[in-house]
C-alpha cells in the first residue's frame, strides 16, 4: 500500500493525487493549497500558522521536546498502519540537518519504499542486488553508504565493477535514454534531478 507525507517545506505539487496523505505540521498548509485533504495530521505543530487548519481532522498532536522528529512519527506511524511505500514531501531543501535527517530514514526503513521528492529531485535507497531502473528525468546520481561494488550498463557512463566507497563523487550526473542497469554489492542512494527551474 502507498501513502504520501507533506511536511513542512513547500516542495510545490504533489506527483500523485490519487493517494492518500498524512500533513506533517506545516505540510498541512501546502495540502490544503492543492485541495488535499489529508488522513491525519501529525507532529508538534509548532510551525503551522494556522491552527485552524487542524478543525475537523484526525490530529496526532506530539510535544515539541522529543527524540524524533515529526516526519520520523508520521513514518513510523504509516509504517504502523501496513504502507509499504511513502512518497514524503517536504523535506528537501530548507534547512539541511532536516534534510539529512530525512535521508538517515531512508536507511532506518530499507524494507519500505520511501522516495523523497521535491521540485527537481527524486531520493529513493536502493538495496544491494540487480536493478532495471526506468529513468525519467534528465540526470541520475549515486552515492555509497558502504563500500559498494558497482556496475552500471545502457547509459552514458558505464562502470563495471568500480569500488565506489562513501563520500566518492564519480556517480553524479549520468544519463541515459530511457532506463539504467544497476549492480549494487551493497545499499546506495539513487537520485534522479530534472533541470526544472535552473
Amino acid at each position: 500500500m502507498r501513502i504520501g507525507l507533506y511536511a513542512a517545506m513547500d516542495n510545490g505539487p504533489v506527483k500523485d493525487q490519487r493517494i492518500d496523505y498524512i500533513a506533517v505540521d506545516q505540510g498541512l498548509t501546502h495540502l490544503y493549497k492543492q485541495g488535499i485533504k489529508p488522513l491525519l495530521a501529525i507532529g508538534d505543530f509548532d510551525s503551522l500558522e494556522d491552527q485552524k487548519l487542524l478543525e475537523d481532522l484526525q490530529v496526532e498532536r506530539h510535544p515539541v521536546q522529543k527524540d524524533d522528529t515529526d516526519t520520523a512519527l508520521a513514518i513510523k506511524y504509516a509504517i504502523t498502519q501496513g504502507y509499504d511505500e511513502i512518497d514524503v514531501y517536504g523535506v528537501l531543501g530548507g534547512r539541511a540537518d532536516h534534510m539529512l535527517a530525512a535521508l538517515c530514514l531512508l536507511v532506518q526503513y530499507p524494507d519500505t519504499k520511501i522516495t523523497l521528492y521535491d521540485r527537481q529531485n527524486k531520493i529513493t535507497y536502493l538495496p544491494k542486488g540487480h536493478h532495471h531502473i526506468p529513468v525519467t528525468d534528465d540526470y541520475f546520481s549515486l552515492f555509497a553508504l558502504k563500500d559498494t561494488v558497482l556496475s552500471l550498463n545502457h547509459c552514458q557512463y558505464p562502470l563495471d565493477h568500480y569500488l565506489l566507497k562513501p563520500f566518492d563523487p564519480l556517480c553524479v550526473s549520468n544519463t541515459c535514454e530511457d532506463y539504467v542497469l544497476i549492480d549494487n554489492s551493497e545499499a546506495v542512494l539513487f537520485l534522479q534531478t530534472n533541470n526544472e527551474g535552473e
